[in-house]
């Protein structure tokens, strides 16, 4: 190979990048393995390798389609003071975690890969989006305190897009417990909207209520 400038134009490298790049399998393997001990090339899993230092665009990038979602997205989004060791990335089929560089990167597979963007080289959650998301996997979020977090620290929600989002999914329970919140920490009343069932759900997905809502049949 010529040139290796192509590399760092790349957060990613897959071994089948450098194979069309070079004369033959072998060669190419040789290529990586000197990469990797000139520091050029970091393995992050088999047949996957990066020039970056940064977590963030590795980890959305190993698989396509994937974003950044959770605790990790509320870090980027700035709605948490913490700052995650293990980086949430949701993508549509099972994957173990990886260990990276001191970072995990944990695949959280659910169906609705929508309602994210594209931040330079990282792939995102809207703020819209990732309040859905925390609710569909809470466990991704640590807490219901970092849930909450997103609602009262979010100043620009888009409620055409919230909505959009909301009827898109055609969850009762994602939206009782989204509505809920968007109407106590950001004064947007989205009742009507979708038509609630007869069912009471927790707004806390870790702990049971003790309180009825009747307007959004929850348990707070």
């Amino acid at each position: 190979m010529k040139s290796k400038k192509w590399l760092t134009t790349h957060t990613i490298v897959r071994f089948n990048d450098i194979l069309r790049r070079v004369k033959n399998e072998k060669y190419a393997r040789i290529f990586v393995y000197r990469l990797i001990k000139q520091g050029i090339l970091k393995k992050v899993i088999r047949g996957i390798y990066t020039t970056s230092n940064d977590i963030f665009p590795i980890a959305c990038n190993i698989f396509y389609p994937s974003y950044i979602s959770f605790l990790s997205a509320s870090y980027k989004l700035g709605f948490t003071e913490i700052i995650p060791r293990v980086i949430s990335i949701v993508i549509g089929k099972k994957h173990k975690p990886i260990e990276f560089e001191g970072y995990r990167i944990e695949f959280v597979q659910i169906k609705e890969i929508w309602g994210y963007h594209k931040e330079e080289d990282i792939f995102l959650a809207d703020t819209e989006k990732l309040m859905i998301d925390a609710f569909l996997r809470p466990k991704s979020m640590g807490n219901f305190e970092e849930i909450e977090n997103i609602f009262k620290r979010a100043d620009k929600i888009n409620v055409k897009k919230i909505l959009t989002y909301l009827k898109k999914l055609n969850s009762n329970k994602a939206y009782k417990r989204v509505g809920y919140l968007l109407e106590k920490y950001n004064g947007i009343d989205l009742k009507g909207v979708i038509k609630l069932d007869k069912n009471y759900h927790d707004l806390n997905p870790f702990k049971k209520g003790t309180t009825i809502n009747k307007k959004w049949r929850l348990r707070i």
